[in-house]
């Protein structure tokens, strides 16, 4: 590991992969995966990530908005590229020059990017997407059907595929049947997709040309009770910066928000809020140096973390310190990071900042 690094990242292409595998499995035979690597593959590398999941064998990615979907073109990445957000007027240009395909949830969006097409003279690749109670992005089911029909008889458009979004797959059974049977009017269709990570560990029927995992790709059942055999792709480090004693009754970090019960060896640790370490984690959080789980004191700051390293035998300089990953016989994940911060683990992924060297292997 370059002894430069203050904070990295390590990411496991073998872990990619395998997760891939254990997701097809659960998948009926000649299923496609739709991968999605929106922003920034959460978080891992949309570049990166792409490029290994394409030699992998996957079929398909999802991204967030045009320009994602542009830079993977320009990396070589030819398989589909759904765009899974909804695109404005100014964004359809990029789509259109790099075969991206637009979600379409309403005749105005579809109005608006035929006349698009039009003016390049070229055809659009669009899918129809359909609101089964997320009420977010898609067209009601009244509406659908006339979506659908613009779509269908505008020379402009070409419908490469339908598809709706499961809001609670993994935790509420009985919202997703009722989303999973208003989405029958979806129309046959090679590409016809609803199955997250959650839907397709659970092996809930939907149609079965597509699956389209998420945070499964990238190691985690966001299942509450899952158990799928998934591996952390992965990894969050940080080194020492300076190790002092603080003794009994002074106070650490901004606001003074913890005293010291007793003489305490405190580690600052290279890493803060702008490193997307979340401010939350104050008096609560922890992370694992030497195979031990060490308390962080005091507010978590912009770019520097104080840690309780009392339990180890001097805690030195430079030492590595292990926010998500394995250290001994310890594993910390993004989920355990998660519930000590009180949010979930697709943001502290996301969050992680650009600026964090990504290592791959």
């Amino acid at each position: 590991m370059p002894a430069s690094f203050r904070t990295w990242c390590t990411v496991s292409f073998s872990a990619l992969r395998s997760n891939l595998r254990t997701l097809r499995r659960s998948a009926p035979r000649g299923t496609r995966v739709l991968a999605v690597v929106k922003d920034n593959a959460y978080g891992h590398g949309l570049v990166p990530v792409a490029r290994a999941l394409s030699r992998a064998g996957c079929e398909e990615f999802g991204v967030a908005f045009a320009s994602e979907g542009a830079e993977l073109r320009q990396a070589g990445i030819r398989e589909p590229i759904l765009i899974l957000g909804s695109s404005l007027p100014p964004e359809f240009p990029t789509a259109l020059t790099h075969r991206l395909t637009v979600t379409l949830s309403s005749l105005q969006e579809a109005r608006e990017l035929a006349r698009a097409a039009e003016k390049a003279r070229v055809t659009a690749l669009v899918q129809a997407k359909l609101d089964t109670g997320m009420n977010r992005l898609g067209a009601k089911p009244t509406e659908f059907q006339h979506l659908l029909s613009f779509i269908l008889h505008h020379p402009r458009l070409e419908l490469a595929g339908t598809f709706t979004h499961l809001a609670c797959a993994g935790s509420d059974p009985k919202f997703t049947r009722r989303q999973m049977e208003e989405a029958w009017i979806l129309p046959t269709h090679p590409r016809r997709h609803y199955a997250n990570t959650a839907a397709a560990l659970s092996r809930l029927p939907y149609p079965h040309t597509h699956v389209r995992p998420g945070l499964g790709l990238y190691g985690l059942d966001p299942r509450p009770a899952g158990r799928a055999p998934l591996r952390p792709v992965l990894s969050w480090k940080s080194r020492i910066l300076v190790v002092r004693r603080v003794r009994r009754g002074e106070t650490v970090s901004y606001g003074a928000t913890f005293r010291a019960p007793r003489d305490l060896m405190v580690a600052t640790v290279a890493t803060g809020y702008a490193d997307g370490l979340p401010f939350s984690l104050g008096n609560c959080g922890h992370a694992l140096v030497r195979g031990r789980l060490c308390p962080i004191l005091g507010r978590v700051t912009m770019d520097m973390t104080l840690l309780d390293v009392t339990s180890l035998a001097a805690a030195r300089r430079g030492e590595e310190v292990i926010w998500i990953g394995r250290s001994g016989t310890k594993n910390r994940t993004a989920a355990d990071l998660a519930r000590e911060a009180g949010t979930i683990p697709w943001e502290i992924f996301t969050r992680i900042a650009p600026r964090i060297p990504r290592l791959y292997s």
